[in-house]
């Protein structure tokens, strides 16, 4: 087994680049059947996971993590969609408190999702001060985690007026859940990609009667392929590196 410590986790390939990037040394775990990295900064040891997108996928990864190394701590950074229209591009959140839009009316039009469980997450605060410290546009706030995306401004809109969380994602609840069940203090900071009013995710947004065909079919239909694609690499990049300041500042203090 594996010795405990900080173990950093990310759903996509860009989001955990932004952590091996920033590790003087890092080697791949093998032979765990998960995507592990052990790495060093500085004098430093932490391990990094990349957890797959999405809620199931995600909590199954880090479950499987934690069984083959006990973390002291985790730390989960990625990107965002904003739900508050007063949060801009590469903006960072710590998230107070996570919940999970409920399972039990997924699959029901939008105006009657209800919400799940919810955890409260660790540090926020602490990390609000360090990251002010420091110079970077961070505030503290809740995260929805939802099972799909969330791309249409009219569906953004309606869930921040109805549940008041300021961001959405696909896997920080479902992530509290499996660290609260271990007892694992674990925090998040996300940055924002998109911006409430941003339309460039809404062919992929959430519609029950689509199946991920006619979800393709429709953002095919909606042309603009090399313009949406520029659209996300400029976000993701201003994101990106809002979370590589962050991760830089947090690794180097901890």
């Amino acid at each position: 087994m594996l010795p405990s410590m900080l173990l950093i986790a990310t759903a996509l390939t860009e989001e955990l680049e932004i952590v091996l990037n920033l590790c003087s040394s890092r080697t791949k775990i093998r032979g765990l059947g998960i995507s592990i990295w052990e790495g060093v900064r500085g004098k430093k040891s932490l391990h990094i996971l990349k957890l797959g997108a999405g809620p199931k996928r995600a909590a199954s990864a880090l479950e499987r993590a934690l069984a083959f190394m006990p973390a002291e701590r985790i730390l989960i950074i990625g990107y965002a969609g904003a739900l508050d229209p007063d949060l801009r591009q590469g903006e960072l959140v710590a998230v107070e408190q996570a919940t999970l839009l409920s399972d039990k009316t997924w699959g029901a039009p939008l105006t009657q999702l209800e919400l799940g469980e919810s955890w409260p997450l660790d540090s926020s605060k602490e990390i609000c001060s360090m990251a002010h410290a420091a110079g970077l546009p961070i505030r503290c706030g809740s995260a929805l985690t939802s099972f799909c995306v969330i791309g249409a401004p009219s569906h953004k809109h309606f869930l921040f007026q109805r549940f008041h969380t300021a961001i959405v994602d696909m896997e920080t609840a479902a992530l509290a859940r499996v660290a609260h069940s271990v007892a694992v203090p674990m925090s998040c900071v996300r940055a924002v990609s998109d911006e409430a009013g941003d339309d460039f995710l809404a062919t992929l947004t959430y519609a029950p009667a689509d199946g991920s065909l006619r979800r393709a079919a429709k953002t095919l239909a909606a042309g603009g392929w090399l313009r949406r694609y520029s659209q996300w690499r400029e976000r993701s990049l201003a994101a990106r590196q809002s979370l590589s300041r962050f991760l830089t500042c947090y690794l180097d203090q901890a």
